[in-house]
């Protein structure tokens, strides 16, 4: 049978081992949302380039359009033009709203899963503080708890890290 001495020294080193999964599924989480960011900013940036594009290449049409056509055509191939420009801004629209939520979502997944694994390693602690003051006789019902919480904050661990992998 185990003692209480080997228990809580077990119990001591599997959670450090924990902090270290936990501070490294954080670093992973941070990395994953930089790079959500990451591309949702190259994203904007070539859309940013397109429009630029287009807008310049806009430009020298409708240069060319004045000096060859009336007033009238002119604001015709204007209104054309402000409609194109308009249709390919709406269309550009979900493509980013998309990226902006898929940016944020994952932010805000990392920063909930880590809030939950803290919770249940400060209730492994606490629980891991009472086995030290427990007696003999409450010895069996902290270790109980203990392994309890210890299953519990291993699951959240282990689904943790497979997200993130």
């Amino acid at each position: 049978m185990e003692t209480k001495e080997a228990t809580q020294g077990a119990i001591e080193a599997q959670l450090k081992a924990w902090g270290a999964e936990l501070d490294k599924l954080k670093a992973k989480a941070d990395r994953e949302v930089a790079e959500a960011k990451k591309e949702y900013y190259e994203h904007m940036e070539e859309l940013h380039s397109d429009i630029e594009a287009e807008l310049l290449k806009w430009g020298y049409k409708m240069e060319e359009l004045k000096s060859k056509a009336s007033e009238a055509e002119v604001r015709k191939a204007v209104n054309e033009l402000r409609a194109m420009i308009k249709a390919e801004l709406k269309e550009w629209g979900p493509e980013i709203d998309i990226l902006r939520t898929r940016a944020a979502r994952a932010e805000t997944e990392a920063k909930k899963m880590l809030e939950e694994l803290r919770a249940r390693r400060r209730a492994l602690k606490d629980e891991f503080v009472e086995l030290r003051g427990a007696g003999e006789a409450a010895w069996g019902e902290v270790k109980t708890g203990i392994g309890k919480a210890w299953e519990e904050l291993k699951t959240s661990l282990h689904s943790a890290s497979a997200k993130f992998k």
